[in-house]
C-alpha cells in the first residue's frame, strides 16, 4: 500500500494525544489522505474533505462510527459477556434504520425543550457551586463539569437519583472501551462499570414498556417497541444499547466542552477577565471551544464503494477516521486557525457532526455549556488554575478533555 513516513509515524493513543496539531497540520499540507497502519484506515485531515464525507451516506457508511482503535483484553470480553450484546443505534447505522432510531430523540431533544430546561439546568449548576468556596482547591471536573450534565440527562430520561452515578461511570467506560489507553485491569473495571449501567438502563426499559411516562426513556421505548410486554430480548437489547449510547455521547461530550473552556479560558488570565466583563461574548466563548478543541476529535466512516478523496483511491469496505481535530484547525477554513480567540464569528465547525447524523442533542448540549460558563464567570470570577497542578488529559481518540481540572476559587 505505500504507507508513508508520516502514515508510520502516526500513533493516535501514543505521547501524540498530548498535542496532534503539529502532526495534523504537517498532514494537512504534505498528505492529507493517508493509510495508517496501526488503525487499517484512511486518516482524513482537511474540513473540506470531512465535509464532502460526512454529508454522503450513501458512499460512506456510520456502522464503524465509534469502532475500537486496539483490540481489548480477553478478561474485558468475559466481563462484557454478563451484559447486552452490541445492537445498532442511531449512531452506527443508515437509512431508514437510522431514521427510525433517530426519530424519538429528534422529537424530544429540540430547542424549545432546551429552552424550557434552562431554568432547572441553572439551579442544578448554582446547587454544585455552592460547595465551592472561596480559596479552595477543586477538581472542576468532578465537583462541576462532569455531574451537571448527567443530572440534566436523568432529569430528561427519567433516571432516578440513587441510580445517577452508577449511570455518570457507566457512560463515561461506554466510551473508553477500545478508545482508551487503559490497562487490562483498568479495562476490567470499565466492562464491569458498563454491565452495571446496561441493566440500569434494561431496568427502566423494561418499566417504561408496561406502564410509560413522561420522559424520553418511554419515548424511545413507545417508538420503537410498541406493543404489549414482554419485550423480546433482541428489542430489549436494541432499545438498552440506544439508550446508553444516546446518554453516555451527551454526558461526556458536555462534561469535555466545559471542561475545555474552562481550561482554555483559564490558560491566559485576559480570557478569563474578558469573559466575565463581556458575558455576551459566552455563545461564541463555546462555538469557540467546540472548534478548537473539540470533545469529539475523531470518528470513523466505512466506504461503501470505491472512492476518491482529495486525489487517494481509496477501496470499497475501507474504513476512514475523520479528524475534526485537524478540520478544525484548517487554515483554508478558518482565518488564524490555531488561535483560540472568543471574539471570533462562528463558523459552521464539526462539534456535533454534520450532515443526517447530527447530533440530535446539540441543543441541550449548547444551553448547558452557556449556562456553566455564566454561573462560573458571575459567582467565580477571581477563578483560576490551581498552581502546581498539571492538567491530564484523557487518552482516548474518540474525546477529548480534562481527566481533572484543578482549580483554585
Amino acid at each position: 500500500m505505500g504507507d508513508s513516513e508520516l502514515a508510520e509515524s502516526y500513533d493516535p493513543l501514543g505521547a501524540h494525544l498530548d498535542d496532534p496539531y503539529p502532526f495534523y497540520r504537517r498532514a494537512r499540507a504534505t498528505e492529507p489522505v493517508f493509510h495508517s497502519p496501526r488503525l487499517d484506515a484512511w486518516v482524513v485531515t482537511r474540513f473540506a474533505d470531512v465535509d464532502a464525507i460526512l454529508k454522503d451516506p450513501a458512499a460512506f457508511s456510520s456502522v464503524n462510527s465509534i469502532r475500537p482503535v486496539r483490540q481489548l483484553y480477553p478478561g474485558t470480553f468475559a466481563a462484557l459477556a454478563g451484559g447486552y450484546p452490541p445492537a445498532p443505534d442511531h449512531i452506527t447505522s443508515d437509512g431508514e434504520a437510522h431514521r427510525r432510531f433517530r426519530a424519538p430523540y429528534a422529537k424530544w431533544l429540540t430547542l424549545a425543550t432546551a429552552k424550557e430546561l434552562e431554568p432547572a439546568i441553572r439551579e442544578r449548576a448554582d446547587a454544585l457551586l455552592e460547595s465551592i468556596v472561596d480559596g479552595s482547591t477543586v477538581d472542576l471536573v468532578s465537583r462541576f463539569a462532569s455531574p451537571l450534565p448527567v443530572r440534566t440527562a436523568a432529569v430528561v430520561f427519567g433516571i432516578a437519583p440513587e441510580d445517577v452515578e452508577a449511570v455518570r461511570i457507566g457512560s463515561e467506560s461506554l466510551f473508553s472501551l477500545g478508545s482508551a489507553d487503559l490497562d487490562e485491569a483498568a479495562e476490567a473495571r470499565a466492562a464491569h462499570d458498563v454491565v452495571a449501567f446496561q441493566h440500569i438502563v434494561a431496568g427502566y426499559v423494561r418499566q417504561r414498556h408496561a406502564a410509560p411516562g413522561e420522559d424520553l426513556i418511554s419515548a424511545v421505548v413507545a417508538a420503537l417497541a410498541p406493543g404489549a410486554p414482554p419485550l423480546p430480548f433482541d428489542r430489549e437489547s436494541e432499545l438498552v444499547g440506544t439508550v446508553c449510547s444516546t446518554i453516555g455521547a451527551g454526558h461526556i461530550t458536555t462534561t469535555d466542552t466545559i471542561g475545555n473552556a474552562v481550561r482554555l479560558l483559564l490558560e491566559e488570565p485576559d480570557r478569563w477577565r474578558l469573559l466575565r466583563e463581556r458575558p455576551e461574548l459566552i455563545p461564541n466563548a463555546v462555538e469557540e471551544v467546540l472548534r478548537f478543541e473539540s470533545p469529539v476529535p475523531t470518528i470513523f466512516r466505512r466506504a461503501t464503494r470505491a472512492v476518491t478523496v482529495a486525489g487517494v483511491d481509496i477501496p470499497a469496505g475501507a474504513d476512514l477516521l475523520l479528524v475534526f481535530a485537524s478540520a478544525h484547525r484548517d487554515e483554508e477554513r478558518y482565518p488564524d486557525a490555531e488561535r483560540f480567540d472568543v471574539t471570533r464569528t462562528p463558523s459552521r465547525h464539526f462539534g456535533f457532526g454534520a450532515g443526517p447524523h447530527t447530533c440530535v442533542g446539540a441543543p441541550l448540549a449548547r444551553a448547558q455549556a452557556r449556562i456553566a460558563l455564566r454561573l462560573l464567570t458571575e459567582r467565580l470570577p477571581t477563578l483560576r488554575a490551581a498552581p502546581g497542578h498539571a492538567v491530564r488529559l484523557k487518552r482516548a481518540v474518540n474525546v477529548r478533555g480534562p481527566l481533572a481540572l484543578p482549580v483554585t476559587a
